[in-house]
């Protein structure tokens, strides 16, 4: 068990620094290690769907497969000549900060330890597929058919492809598994979140921003149990950190790393499908505008794989959307002019807001001095506004046409809405702060 969890998981995160490597060779070596997470996890379960609809049922067979694909990534990137990572080297962070992580790691181990195989839709939803994916026969396809409602038989399968494959690494299910997932995922995105914040404004900001979310207790609730929004926030935040990084380096390999992440979040929940459509426009629009017509042919090339494995993954899955059925079955488009609808989506925002996040209110301290956006951040800011600010809206739509009991739905799922898009919003909110002395470095 011990060996097939070290195996399945050295796998997956060296196929992610080499596949991020062999895009951007100059990386620093933080950012590298960081987008290994969502890019190995990504591979890593885009490998296994294609290797169960390809009738690839042994392990042994399957884990062949992966390290054939490592080797190939690992060769490319040796094949060249190697970038100098020397100064590339992690800073110590403060001691206060270590203890709040530590503090952090023992409140989500808690809430794992209450619900090990998921709490809500980290159960009903994620790991029951993940028990379909991990047969090792033609009847994981009977996920696609599974009988209630909220079981969602159209979403995408990147949580249970990843859970399902290490399950069959460790010989079974494996709690150790699903922890680690999450691990990962949870505290991957604290830690992008403060290396983005301290690269792009200071250390102290990156300390104090990321301090207070990563103690939310609602954040590492569900960090804890097992649901797709956390790293759907992970892939979300990963995608605006490389725009910032492309107009900060100018290199277009960030823009290729913004497109393919965008695209992870679209196979790793349907919210994330409507992220990625939004980015493309935005950004295709920008280059349009820019005149950057070649640039956008390579755009297009990096979003054309996973657009294609997602329209076939709709097409082979043949699963109803409740949303889509209702707004042309049930004609939920006449709820646009329902006022009642709009109300209670905005009060139990505002609810869940002061109830949840409370803690959040403490960062309006930092706005003491007010905010300066440096003319090397405007661009990406504006375009990481019009991404966020269109994704809202789109959620707002989804609540408004949803043919379920909008109450019902609003106050079950609107602080998972809002923690995937929140690390987009603490970052824009740091990185334009007035506070503290002139970067020199950045």
């Amino acid at each position: 068990m011990i060996t097939g969890l070290i195996l399945g998981f050295l796998l997956t995160l060296f196929t992610g620094y080499f596949a991020v490597s062999n895009i951007e060779r100059e990386m620093e070596l933080r950012f590298r290690l960081l987008f290994a997470i969502p890019m190995g996890f990504g591979i890593s379960s885009v490998l296994y769907f294609l290797s169960l609809y390809f009738n690839i049922y042994s392990i042994k067979t399957f884990g062949i497969l992966e390290a054939v694909v490592l080797v190939v990534l690992a060769l490319f990137y040796y094949n060249e000549e190697k970038p100098d990572l020397s100064k590339h080297k992690f800073k110590r962070l403060s001691r206060w900060f270590y203890l709040l992580n530590l503090y952090a790691v023992m409140i989500y181990l808690k809430y794992f330890i209450n619900n090990p195989m998921g709490s809500w839709d980290g159960f009903r939803i994620w790991n029951i597929k993940a028990e379909f994916l991990a047969q090792s026969s033609p009847l994981w396809q009977n996920v696609f058919s599974l009988p209630h409602f909220m079981s969602h038989n159209d979403y995408p399968l990147m949580l249970p492809s990843l859970t399902a494959r290490m399950w069959n690494y460790t010989g079974g299910e494996n709690f150790t598994v699903n922890i680690t997932i999450g691990l990962f995922f949870t505290f991957g995105l604290v830690y992008l979140l403060y290396q983005a914040l301290e690269y792009f404004k200071s250390r102290k900001a990156a300390v104090v921003v990321t301090s207070v979310f990563m103690i939310l207790d609602i954040f590492l609730v569900n960090g804890a149990a097992q649901c797709a929004d956390i790293p759907l926030a992970y892939m979300y935040l990963s995608t605006i950190v490389c725009l910032f990084l492309y107009f900060r380096k100018e290199k277009f390999s960030y823009i290729i790393l913004a497109t393919i992440f965008a695209a992870l979040s679209a196979w790793t929940k349907n919210e994330g499908m409507l992220f990625f459509l939004i980015y493309l426009a935005v950004v295709v629009l920008w280059m349009v505008y820019k005149k950057m017509y070649k640039k956008l042919g390579r755009l297009m090339l990096a979003a054309l794989p996973l657009t294609a494995l997602l329209a076939w993954f709709k097409y082979i899955a043949h699963a109803q959307n409740d949303l889509v059925a209702g707004f042309f079955l049930l004609k939920t488009y006449n709820f646009a002019f329902d006022t009642t609808r709009y109300a209670v989506i905005l009060k139990t925002f505002g609810s869940v807001f002061v109830t949840k996040f409370a803690l959040l209110f403490a960062l309006l301290v930092l706005c003491i001095k007010g905010f300066k956006i440096k003319d090397v951040n405007r661009t990406p800011f504006i375009l990481s506004c019009a991404i966020l600010l269109w994704t809202v809206a789109g959620y707002f739509c989804v609540y408004l046409f949803s043919p379920h009991d909008i109450t019902w739905l609003v106050e079950n799922s609107m602080e998972r809405l809002i923690l995937q898009l929140l690390p987009i919003v603490l970052f824009i909110f740091a990185v334009n702060l007035r506070i503290g002395k002139p970067d020199s470095r950045n």
